[in-house]
């Protein structure tokens, strides 16, 4: 139980941090705090296990391959720069269509024939009821044989 409590407590509290605090950073202070916490990870582990790191015996026989990697790996190192450089190796950029605006002088014609449009249908509904309200008025028959009955306002749209 004594060990169990610190690492559930350690557990809560980081993931607090991770939904409260980690957020709001920014990418490079995310990188930078991620390289500082994995170097002191690095050293504690070491200064942790330091006398098995020095008794470790699997690695000697590693360590004679060790320089054929290193020459294998700037070899490929180098040819990989010289075809970057001699060849032309890019990335290709693609062109962004032409997006064609309206001239304003069209957009503004377009506009007030709308706004024409619309106050000539208000001004016509407005006469065509004012004209119902005055005939239902005057005793004239409309809409069949049925005295003072005026049309509805849906009729007349």
């Amino acid at each position: 139980m004594e060990f169990f409590l610190p690492g559930a407590f350690l557990f809560i509290i980081s993931i607090l941090i991770t939904y409260a605090i980690v957020p709001h950073l920014t990418p490079i202070i995310t990188a930078l705090l991620s390289i500082v916490f994995l170097t002191f990870g690095v050293y504690t582990h070491y200064q942790m296990f330091a006398s098995e790191y020095r008794l470790s015996t699997w690695q000697e026989g590693l360590k004679i391959y060790a320089p054929a990697v290193m020459i294998i790996a700037i070899i490929l190192f180098i040819i990989y720069g010289m075809v970057a450089m001699f060849t032309g190796v890019h990335v290709p950029i693609p062109t962004m269509p032409q997006v064609e605006m309206p001239s304003t002088n069209s957009l503004t014609g377009s506009l007030m024939n709308t706004y024409n449009n619309v106050s000539n249908s208000i001004s016509n509904s407005i006469t065509n009821v004012s004209k119902n309200t005055l005939n239902s008025n005057g005793n004239t028959k409309k809409n069949g044989n049925k005295p003072n009955v005026s049309r509805s306002f849906v009729e007349t749209f």
